[in-house]
C-alpha cells in the first residue's frame, strides 16, 4: 500500500507544517487598522507562501504520483472489496495505530467504508491530536446529517445537500445543492479539519472573547475579517494543492481523492489562520 501511505505521509507533513507556522502567517499593526477608515486591511498582510511552498515542493519530484499511480488504484479496488467496515481500516495496519478509528461514530462509518479520502484525513488526525475526543467528531456530523447544519466556530452553516422539490419556478433555485459524491467527500473532510482546528488552537474558547472585545463600532470590521482572512487562506491553497495533485504530471487520478486532499489542505490553512489572526489581535493560544 505504498501508493496511500505516500498520500498519508504528504498530509501528515503538511498538517505538522502549518501548525509550526501558524503564528507567522499574518503580520500586521492593528492599531492602525483600527484608526483606518477603510473597509479592507492596510497593514496587516498575509504570507502563505511558507505553507505553498510544501505543495509546491512536490513538483520538484515527479515521482511521488508517477510511481505509485498504478499501485495506488490497485490498493482503492482492494480496498474497495472490503467487506465491512472493519476489514476496510484494518487495510490501514502498516500506517497508523487505528484503534481509534474503530470508535468512529456510525453515522460515518458506511461513509469511510467507501471513500479512502476520509480514512485518510482522520489518520493525519489520530497521528497529530493526542488528545482527540472522537465525541467532538460524533457532534459535528450529527450537526450536519440531522440538523440545520455543521456550525462553524463563526457560526456560518456547512449544510448537506438535499434533494431539491420542484413545485414551483422558484424551486429550481434549489438544484445548486444538488447530492454529488465531490460536495459529500469536501464537506465531509471539511468538517473533520473544523471540528480538529477548533481544538487543536482552542478556537471555541477563543472566538468568543474575540467578539467581546472588538465589538465596538470602530473595531467591527475586524470580527468580519476573521473569515475573510480564512477566504483568503483556503482560495490561495486549494488551486495550488489540486493543480498538482490532479494535474502537474497530467495523470488521470481519482478526482475524489484530488478533492480530498485539496480540501483537507486548504482548510488546515484556514484553521492555522484563524488561530494566527486571533493571536495577531492579542487573544491568546492557552
Amino acid at each position: 500500500m505504498k501508493g496511500i501511505k505516500e498520500i498519508a505521509d504528504f498530509q501528515d507533513l503538511f498538517f505538522k507544517m502549518a501548525k509550526e507556522k501558524s503564528e507567522e502567517l499574518l503580520k500586521g499593526d492593528i492599531q492602525k487598522e483600527i484608526e483606518s477608515e477603510k473597509d479592507f486591511p492596510v497593514s496587516i498582510k498575509a504570507d502563505f507562501n511558507l505553507l505553498i511552498n510544501e505543495i509546491s515542493a512536490l513538483a520538484t519530484t515527479r515521482s511521488f504520483l508517477e510511481d505509485i499511480i498504478e499501485e495506488l488504484k490497485s490498493d482503492l479496488n482492494d480496498l474497495l472489496k472490503s467487506k465491512d467496515y472493519d476489514e476496510f481500516i484494518n487495510n490501514f495496519k502498516d500506517l497508523v495505530e487505528i484503534e481509534q478509528l474503530k470508535n468512529l461514530p456510525d453515522v460515518l462509518r458506511g461513509i469511510i467504508h467507501m471513500e479512502i479520502g476520509l480514512a485518510l484525513s482522520f489518520i493525519t488526525v489520530i497521528n497529530n491530536l493526542k488528545d482527540i475526543r472522537i465525541e467532538d467528531y460524533e457532534d459535528s456530523f450529527n450537526q450536519y446529517f440531522f440538523s440545520d447544519g455543521y456550525k462553524t466556530v463563526s457560526e456560518d452553516l456547512i449544510v448537506r445537500p438535499k434533494l431539491p422539490h420542484i413545485s414551483s419556478f422558484a424551486d429550481i433555485k434549489t438544484l445548486g445543492n444538488q447530492i454529488k459524491a465531490e460536495r459529500y467527500i469536501r464537506d465531509i473532510i471539511r468538517i473533520i479539519v473544523e471540528t480538529t482546528g477548533d481544538r487543536l488552537y482552542k478556537l471555541r474558547e477563543r472566538y468568543p472573547k474575540f467578539i467581546q472585545e472588538y465589538q465596538d463600532n470602530s473595531k467591527k470590521k475586524l470580527i468580519d475579517w476573521f473569515d475573510s482572512f480564512g477566504d483568503m487562506a483556503e482560495a490561495s491553497l486549494l488551486p495550488v494543492v489540486e493543480g498538482v495533485i490532479n494535474g502537474a504530471f497530467s495523470i488521470k487520478l481519482n478526482p475524489l481523492i484530488a478533492a480530498a486532499i485539496g480540501t483537507f489542505c486548504s482548510v488546515t490553512a484556514r484553521k492555522a489562520t484563524e488561530h494566527s489572526y486571533l493571536t495577531l489581535l492579542g487573544i491568546k493560544y492557552g
